[in-house]
């Protein structure tokens, strides 16, 4: 005997644009906050804190002038940002327990105020509490506003392994305010402009030429190019989510990965001195080396992306890449074994299958790795760094 079932659960979420969302007269999170019966609890990267020493002041007028919505149930909880916070596991147990004595439930509301690391641990405890507690997530910087704090993804490193826990529960809604970007300094400005780069390269080569062609002014911090860019990049990414047929990824194909397997090995070998977007940037023009070794894109496309990437202001080779152990063997290529097992066992990469377009490819061997590394370090000292 055999009883059949399938189970259809929608998502359903919003992601908003805006600048100063703590202005009393700002109304976003009025429209998502209207069930004065609820719950707050807002946990606050502390180097937005640092930044915005008045943003807990200003949070809590917003909430007094708006008293028909939801409660705030505490101060703020503040969270060390960085990847060191997806490391630690004294960072999970405080989010767990300030939930709890908090007597948060899953008609309550986790607000996540911080850049991606801080919105990938506090929504993975929130996802796991309670079977699942709503967190809305505001991000505040670059990467997390045009990538990781639009998607479904939430995540924690463990044993070593980037993001080995994690779940697929959507956020309740986004709230990108742009004027947190002002604040950045330049790596963490820099470090989202890799992961636009990517979407674009591999489905839509009219948003590469645009970042190509405003690359010195992304260098120089210009917001409203900085605004044009993430609007049009998270656009690319939630079609790719609705439209993939593939939104928690079941299968082995990850198409938002394109530069990552090399990128995930490199932040983890230098123990995150390079910042996710920084190996990001290595990783794509490792797999851009690859592609064009393949014939999958040309010479000149190949240059338009390394132009892009190095006049926005990427180092484009570590010494990292070269690092071998001791049977001489380039430990990047273990890397690649990871991001294998990561899969589920069967290897599947994106790459351009010309600018704007995308394959996949189902191998890659030692000799092409070796190959593309060289190539990387070589033309990387030729061109100079700059």
């Amino acid at each position: 005997m055999k009883i059949q079932q399938r189970i259809r659960v929608e998502f359903d979420y919003k992601i908003y644009f805006t600048h100063d969302l703590f202005n009393p007269e700002n109304i976003i999170l009025k429209e998502i906050l209207k069930n004065k019966q609820s719950k707050v609890l807002i946990f606050l990267d502390s180097g937005v804190a640092s930044s915005w020493p008045d943003i807990e002041y200003r949070i809590n007028a917003w909430f007094d002038a708006h008293p028909l919505c939801a409660r705030i149930t505490s101060s703020a909880i503040l969270l060390d940002g960085g990847e060191q916070c997806k490391n630690d596991f004294q960072s999970y147990k405080e989010i767990a327990y300030a939930l709890r004595m908090c007597k948060l439930d899953r008609h309550s509301y986790v607000i996540i105020i911080g850049g991606g690391a801080v919105l990938d641990t506090v929504g993975f405890i929130a996802s796991i509490s309670q079977r699942g507690i709503r967190h809305i997530r505001i991000p505040t910087t670059v990467l997390s506003q045009n990538d990781s704090g639009v998607g479904v993804k939430n995540g924690i490193n463990f044993f070593g392994v980037k993001n080995y826990f994690g779940t697929y529960t959507p956020p309740y809604a986004v709230i990108n305010d742009f004027d947190f970007l002002k604040t950045l300094d330049i790596r963490d400005w820099l470090s989202g402009i890799s992961e636009a780069f990517k979407v674009a390269i591999i489905k839509d080569r009219s948003f590469l030429e645009y970042l190509v062609s405003s690359a010195k002014d992304l260098a120089g911090q210009n917001i409203e190019v900085m605004e044009t860019l993430i609007m049009r990049c998270v656009r690319l990414h939630t079609d790719h989510i609705i439209t993939g047929n593939d939104p928690f990824e079941n299968g082995s194909s990850r198409p938002l990965d394109f530069g990552h397997w090399s990128g995930h090995y490199l932040e983890i070998v230098t123990d995150f001195e390079l910042r996710h977007g920084e190996a990001v940037a290595i990783g794509i023009v490792l797999d851009m080396t690859i592609a064009r070794n393949r014939g999958l894109v040309t010479e000149d496309e190949y240059d338009l992306v390394y132009r892009g990437l190095r006049d926005c202001g990427f180092t484009l080779w570590h010494s990292a890449l070269e690092k071998r152990n001791s049977g001489e063997y380039l430990c990047v290529y273990y890397g690649l074994e990871e991001f294998r097992q990561h899969l589920g066992g069967k290897l599947t990469l994106i790459m351009p299958d010309h600018l704007g377009h995308s394959c996949q490819i189902n191998s890659i061997s030692y000799k092409e790795i070796e190959q593309a590394v060289y190539e990387v370090k070589n033309h990387f000292y030729e061109i100079g760094k700059w």
